[in-house]
């Protein structure tokens, strides 16, 4: 009889412990569908921001100083290399969200497709899982590199708009 009570409870100590893997497994999952919808917000949020800051600014400057700009075609140069600049930096802008969110598509992805099992390890990832992580990855880090791509055009732009300011 107490070998059977040891098995009994030995299998409760194993499902008990399995359920744990499970719910943590079932959070991470539930995390990123949070971050997911974080990301969705940033993605519409973020070009309006962008393009409401500099280009706006840039496009106020020109139409402000319009006569002391149509005579001087270096001051007209400066001032179309400094809003190319600063839309690069948008369109950067509205594509690193874009990227964001597709990484956290794949993470979740690589979550959801978890096997839960009752034997250990509970909680296994199948080739699929380990598939979206890399993707996961790939999107994260060029996420990473636009962004950065994102602050040098701006900062280029915003340094020939000093430059155009100071020929004035």
């Amino acid at each position: 009889m107490s070998g059977e009570d040891d098995a009994s409870k030995l299998r409760d100590l194993k499902i008990r412990t399995a359920e744990r893997a499970h719910d943590r497994d079932l959070k991470a999952e539930e995390i990123h569908n949070k971050q997911i919808e974080a990301f969705s917000i940033a993605a519409m949020r973020a070009p309006a921001l962008v393009a409401a800051g500099g280009v706006a600014a840039s496009l106020g400057f020109y139409s402000a100083n319009y006569v002391r700009l149509s005579g001087k075609a270096d001051a007209l140069e400066l001032f179309n290399e400094s809003l190319s600049w600063m839309l690069g930096g948008l369109l950067f802008t509205v594509l690193a969200p874009g990227l964001a969110y597709f990484s956290q598509l794949a993470y979740l992805d690589a979550v959801s497709n978890h096997v839960h099992d009752w034997e250990h390890p509970y909680v296994k990832p199948p080739r699929r899982s380990q598939i979206a992580v890399k993707v996961g990855n790939l999107f994260r880090w060029a996420c990473v590199v636009i962004v950065l791509a994102s602050i040098v055009c701006v900062a280029v732009g915003g340094l020939k708009f000093l430059h155009l300011v100071a020929t004035l």
